[in-house]
């Protein structure tokens, strides 16, 4: 098997939204889902903007 193939199916986001342990993990901290998708929202920003720049 291919070192970069995963070896188990990673859930879809929004199914791990739904998730009451995540829910509780991110209540105790004082975050929110939608903080959680601002963080992503980011970081595939400037993932691209990288793209971009390296081509």
């Amino acid at each position: 098997m291919d070192s970069l193939t995963p070896k188990y199916q990673e859930p879809e986001l929004e199914d791990l939204f739904g998730d009451p342990v995540l829910l509780a993990v991110l209540k105790r901290d004082g975050l929110t889902i939608d903080d959680v998708k601002e963080v992503i929202q980011r970081y595939q920003e400037i993932k691209l903007c990288q793209r971009v720049t390296l081509n």
